[in-house]
């Protein structure tokens, strides 16, 4: 499948608005990383638009899509839209079981993980120094640190809401490694989460794992979860199983 990372497309193309590549990854969105490998694993051909100012999607968060010359966000929502159009469902001969684990480790990842995740990549300081330093690339130097500090600001407000942010840094890091410990002790020598192949729920939880664990800040959580070698067997296996060449495939 041709990717193109480009702002040029036929009508009938799939446009997938994500964040910049990052970290060997396509993109340094977890969301956005979820949805671009549920596309490679469905087969469909899309266009990576890279993005980084998420305000102009449509629900104002990243990733989002364009179907039918129009916007759509959530990437629960999109890949429903798209395995309804497209007959794709990596789903397809799981039992009730399979489908309901699945669910209960994308929901996880995706509600609780994720927390973490944000907390580490935005308010501990190593990952808040790679942001600013990010935002220092990616956006015009005059506005970048107020960028910086506006979307900082931004998510200390949205993770103090959400509770994980009301916690000391201690706590919060424990949280996070009793998520991955809890993973590695279940997947053990398994190469995917409920099959002998990946599913739904191995495109989300990839998702939010593999921005940490590729990443180069030295975070608790992050530096924990590339000490679990089931944890890192993982997620070059699904990284290697999604993009294959189109990933830099050296950790950093």
């Amino acid at each position: 499948m041709e990717q193109e990372m480009s702002d040029q497309s036929s009508p009938s193309t799939l446009r997938v608005f994500t964040f910049s590549p990052d970290w060997g990854l396509p993109t340094n969105g977890p969301f956005a990383l979820k949805l671009l490998a549920w596309l490679e694993l469905a087969g469909i051909p899309y266009e990576q638009v890279v993005e980084n100012n998420s305000s102009k999607g449509p629900k104002g968060k990243s990733p989002w899509v364009e179907l039918d010359g129009k916007p759509m966000g959530d990437s629960e929502l999109i890949v429903e839209e798209l395995s309804r159009r497209h007959g794709a469902d990596l789903d397809e001969g799981l039992t009730p079981e399979q489908r309901a684990l699945g669910f209960a480790w994308r929901r996880t990842f995706e509600e609780h993980y994720h927390q973490v995740l944000e907390w580490e990549l935005l308010l501990h300081s190593a990952g808040a120094a790679y942001m600013r330093e990010f935002f220092g690339r990616v956006a015009p130097k005059p506005v970048a640190p107020l960028l910086f500090a506006m979307i900082w600001r931004q998510f200390r407000k949205q993770l103090h809401a959400r509770g994980i942010a009301r916690h000391s840094p201690e706590v919060i890091a424990a949280k996070g490694r009793a998520d991955l410990d809890a993973l590695a002790a279940f997947l053990g020598d398994r190469p995917f989460l409920v099959a002998d192949r990946p599913t739904t729920a191995d495109t989300a939880v990839f998702g939010l794992l593999a921005p940490m664990v590729f990443w180069p800040m030295n975070t608790p959580v992050a530096d924990h979860a590339k000490s679990l070698p089931a944890i890192q067997a993982y997620c070059d296996r699904m990284r290697e199983r999604c993009f294959g060449s189109k990933a830099q495939l050296d950790r950093p």
